[in-house]
């Protein structure tokens, strides 16, 4: 009563997404409304204007390369995610949903295994659960995908110093929309029913349990909120912060 499972089944031949890694991504979006179908909240936003997408509140898909530690050192490199393409040679993150037929020691095999990802053998699909805020009665759950994201773009803009190739790319890139994310596939989910927002963990109690969950929840200024924490901002400003704080003690 206090979630939603959101579950994304490949039927593709490959990863999901796939192709180049640099750059793409998909995404789940998550649109909480109330019977009058006003937006609560929203999870995974993606501003078109500034094309920066909000991550920490919901899953992103997407291969991270960059350099192991001794091309870092080589190359005088951070030893951390990069798009430094000819560089990269270790993958920090490739959380993509494997096709069918997938086992771990096959993908292993061929330099292929999820990374800071769990696939148990022969899953194909991956189920994210996202919190119902007070009030809400319909989610309408999205996923989008796109091809260049800002970060890519702007990567190789800033790192072009032989001519003005990288300026080019960025101007081509703002003229045509800004890489636009197109909406694979959307579902309405309607009839939906909240828990207390103080129950942290979701067992029908409000207990020391959800304090303990509220504190590791607790963001800064203009932070947001992490995947799993939204339920515990009680007054849906975007933040779990002392006035929701407030709200736990007086259940």
């Amino acid at each position: 009563a206090c979630s939603i499972k959101v579950r994304i089944i490949n039927e593709t031949g490959h990863k999901l997404p796939t192709g180049y890694p640099e750059g793409r991504r998909m995404w789940i979006n998550v649109e909480f409304r109330d019977n009058a179908l006003n937006v609560l909240a929203e999870r995974g936003r993606y501003a078109s204007a500034s094309a920066n997408l909000t991550t920490p509140d919901t899953k992103v898909y997407e291969a991270d390369l960059g350099p192991d530690a001794a091309i870092a050192t080589l190359a005088g490199l951070p030893e951390k995610p990069s798009f430094h393409f000819a560089l990269n040679n270790k993958y920090y993150k490739d959380n993509r949903i494997p096709p069918r037929g997938f086992t771990n020691a096959a993908f292993a095999a061929v330099q292929a295994a999820p990374v800071a990802a769990d696939y148990g053998e022969g899953q194909y699909w991956d189920d994210t659960i996202f919190r119902t805020p007070p009030m809400a009665t319909t989610a309408v759950v999205s996923v989008y995908y796109q091809t260049a994201s800002k970060e890519y773009i702007s990567f190789l803009r800033d790192e072009n110093h032989t001519n003005d190739a990288g300026n080019v790319l960025y101007e081509q890139w703002e003229l045509t929309g800004k890489s636009p994310p197109v909406l694979m596939k959307q579902r309405v989910v309607a009839g939906l029913i909240s828990g207390a927002f103080a129950d942290a963990d979701c067992n029908g109690r409000v207990n020391l349990d959800d304090l303990r969950l509220l504190a590791g929840c607790v963001t800064g200024p203009n932070q947001t909120l992490n995947l799993g924490c939204e339920a515990l901002d009680a007054d849906l400003d975007g933040d779990v912060d002392l006035e929701d704080f407030g709200e736990l003690q007086r259940v």
